[in-house]
C-alpha cells in the first residue's frame, strides 16, 4: 500500500474523523486501515447500516464523556476518594450511557442486539450521585439525615448571630464606637467594624485591622459562643461530606468492570455513528465484493461531494478479459480525478466504508493497491522525479492477480516521449500479464492505440465538447482521447506567435497518429450522440 495520500485518502479521512464526538473516537478513526478480508468488510457495511438506523431516529448520541474517562477511571481503580468534579464527570458518562440505552431500546439488528447487554445499567449509580450532589457539582444539604440536621442548626445559629449583630449595629448604645453600621465576616467569624481608638470600650475578640489602621473588626463577646458552635458545625459538615464521598467512591469502585466495558461500547458506537454520518453526507453505498470484476456505477470523488461541488458521475467497468484501462484525454479533463475516485472507492471498500458509487457497484477486495500519482522525487535517496516514478512503477510489478490494483497517473510522462512510451508499454504489458487490475492515465500517443486483442488492456478517454473545446468530465470507454495540446495552445493565443502550422513539426509517426486520432474522434462523436 503506497502513497495513498496522493489519491486524497488523508483529506477524505479527516472528514470522517470530524464526525466523531470524542477525542478517542477521532484518534481511532485516524488509524483506519484495510480489514483482513471481505467478510470483515461486509460485517462493517452491515454495522454502518445499523448505525444509520440509529441516526434515522433523529438523534445522534454523543460520547463527549469519553474525553474525561481516563482521569477519573484511574483514580477509581486505585479506590481513591473521588472529588465532586470527578463525580460530575462520571455523571455525564452515565447520562450518555442512559441516553444511548434508551435510543437503542426499540431498534433491531445483530450489532445493536450485541451492544445492548454490554451497556451498564446507569439508573442506580446515577441516582446515587444525584442524591449526593447537584448537577453543578455542589453537595446537597440533604444528602444524609445528619448533614441535613447540621445545616439546619448552622442556619439557625447564623440567624441568631445576625439578629444579635443587627441589634448592636442598629441600636444607638454603640454609635460612638462603630466605624460603620454593617456586619461582615473575617476568617469565618461574624464581626462589626469598630473605631481603632474605641477597641477597649467593647468586650470581644479582634480578628483583623483595616489597611488604614483606623478600623478593627471585632467579634462581640455576646456571639463568641454562637460563632464557636458554627465553626464546630462546619468541621462536622466536612467530616460528614468526606464520609459520604468515601461511601459513594467505594460503591462506584465495585462497578469498575461495568464502567470499563461500557466505555469500549461507547467508543465503538461513536466510531460507527461517525462512519454512518460520513456515508449519509456522501450518499455512499456498500459495494458487493466480486472475484474478478469491477462495476462502479455513478462513481464520484468523495471530497468533491463533501465540499458541495457539482460532480459529473461516471461509471467504470473492468472484467477478467479487460483488466487495465489506459485513460487519455485533454488536460484538466478529469483524468486524475477519475483515477483518484476509483482509487478511493477501492481503498474505502476494503476498509469497510461505503463508497461514493451506486448501490449495485462491485469490486474485488483489493489486498494491494499500488499508487503512482504526483511527484515521487526524493532528495534523501537522490532520486529525480522520473527516477522516483520508475521506482514506484517497479514496485507495482509485484502486483499479481485480481486482488491487486495499480493506479498510475501520467505513466512515464516526464522523459523523452518515445523512450517513455516504450518503457510504459513494457510496464503495462507486465501488469496485464500478472493479471492485476489497473487504471493508467497518459498523454503519450503510442499508448493510445496498438494494443492487441486479448491483451487485457482497453482504452478510454475523458470527453470534451468539440465546439466549445471545454471538458465535459464524462468517461467514454473503448476509445482513446486527444490531449488537445494544439487546441489549448491556440485557445490561449500562443500558436499564432510561435508556429503557423505546428503539425509540420510532428514526427512522421506522430503525424500518422494524429491522423488516426481524427477517425477515433469521429467514432467518439457518434458514441456521444448515441448516448
Amino acid at each position: 500500500m503506497l502513497e495513498l495520500a496522493n489519491i486524497d485518502w488523508d483529506k477524505t479521512l479527516s472528514h470522517l474523523v470530524d464526525f466523531a464526538t470524542s477525542s478517542e473516537g477521532k484518534g481511532k478513526l485516524k488509524q483506519t486501515l484495510p480489514l483482513l478480508n471481505k467478510d470483515e468488510a461486509e460485517k462493517s457495511f452491515s454495522t454502518i447500516a445499523e448505525a444509520q438506523n440509529i441516526l434515522k431516529t433523529g438523534q445522534r448520541p454523543y460520547m463527549e464523556s469519553l474525553d474525561l474517562y481516563h482521569s477519573w477511571s484511574m483514580r477509581l481503580e486505585k479506590n481513591a476518594v473521588l472529588k465532586t468534579i470527578e463525580l460530575k464527570d462520571i455523571r455525564l458518562f452515565l447520562l450518555e450511557t442512559d441516553n444511548l440505552t434508551q435510543i437503542l431500546k426499540p431498534l433491531k439488528g445483530d450489532w445493536i442486539k450485541a451492544v445492548k447487554p454490554e451497556l451498564m445499567s446507569s439508573k442506580e449509580p446515577l441516582s446515587s450521585i444525584d442524591h449526593l450532589m447537584t448537577p453543578q457539582g455542589d453537595i446537597r444539604t440533604d444528602a444524609s439525615e445528619n448533614l441535613y440536621k447540621l445545616h439546619q442548626e448552622k442556619k439557625q445559629l447564623a440567624g441568631k448571630v445576625q439578629n444579635t449583630l443587627d441589634g448592636l449595629v442598629k441600636g444607638h448604645d454603640h454609635d460612638p464606637h462603630l466605624q460603620d453600621k454593617y456586619v461582615t465576616n473575617r476568617e469565618g467569624r461574624w464581626v462589626i467594624p469598630i473605631k481603632s481608638g474605641m477597641r477597649h470600650e467593647l468586650e470581644g475578640i479582634i480578628h483583623a485591622t483595616s489597611a488604614s489602621k483606623q478600623t478593627v473588626f471585632m467579634e462581640p463577646q455576646e456571639i463568641v459562643p454562637l460563632n464557636n458552635r458554627i465553626k464546630q458545625i462546619e468541621i462536622e459538615i466536612e467530616k460528614e461530606v468526606a464520609k459520604l464521598l468515601k461511601e459513594i467512591s467505594d460503591y462506584l469502585f465495585n462497578l469498575i468492570a461495568d464502567f470499563s466495558r461500557t466505555k469500549e461500547v461507547l467508543l465503538e458506537v461513536d466510531c460507527f455513528l461517525a462512519k454512518a454520518q460520513f456515508a449519509n453526507v456522501m450518499s455512499a453505498h456498500p459495494v458487493k465484493f466480486s472475484e474478478n470484476r469491477i462495476a462502479l456505477d455513478n462513481l464520484k470523488h468523495p471530497l468533491m461531494v463533501l465540499n458541495g461541488e457539482v460532480v459529473i458521475p461516471n461509471s467504470l467497468s473492468l472484467t477478467e478479459e479487460e483488466k487495465i484501462l489506459i485513460l487519455s484525454g485533454p488536460n484538466a479533463g478529469g483524468k486524475t480525478v477519475f483515477l483518484k475516485s476509483f482509487g478511493l472507492a477501492s481503498h474505502m471498500a476494503r476498509c469497510g466504508l461505503p463508497v461514493c458509487a451506486g448501490e449495485k457497484s462491485e469490486l474485488p477486495f483489493f489486498e494491494e493497491i499500488f499508487v503512482a500519482v504526483g511527484d515521487n522525487q526524493s532528495v534523501d535517496e537522490s532520486l529525480s522525479t522520473f527516477a522516483g516514478h520508475l521506482k514506484v512503477l517497479d514496485q507495482a510489478c509485484h502486483a499479481k492477480g485480481a486482488k491487486s490494483l495499480v493506479l498510475i497517473d501520467e505513466i512515464c510522462g516526464s522523459t523523452d516521449p518515445d523512450e517513455g512510451a516504450a518503457l510504459a508499454r513494457g510496464f503495462i504489458h507486465h501488469y496485464a500479464y500478472q493479471g492485476a487490475f489497473g487504471l493508467i492515465t497518459s498523454h503519450l500517443g503510442p499508448l493510445k492505440m496498438g494494443w492487441e486483442e486479448g491483451s487485457g488492456i482497453v482504452n478510454g478517454s475523458m470527453n470534451y465538447d468539440g465546439e466549445s473545446g471545454r471538458a465535459t468530465y464524462e468517461f467514454i470507454r473503448g476509445v482513446p482521447g486527444k490531449s488537445l495540446a494544439f487546441a489549448t495552445a491556440k485557445k490561449t493565443g500562443i500558436l499564432a506567435r510561435v508556429y503557423n502550422n505546428p503539425r509540420m513539426h510532428l514526427s512522421p509517426p506522430g503525424q500518422k497518429r494524429l491522423q488516426s486520432m481524427k477517425e477515433v474522434e469521429r467514432r467518439k462523436d457518434e458514441i456521444a450522440h448515441l448516448k
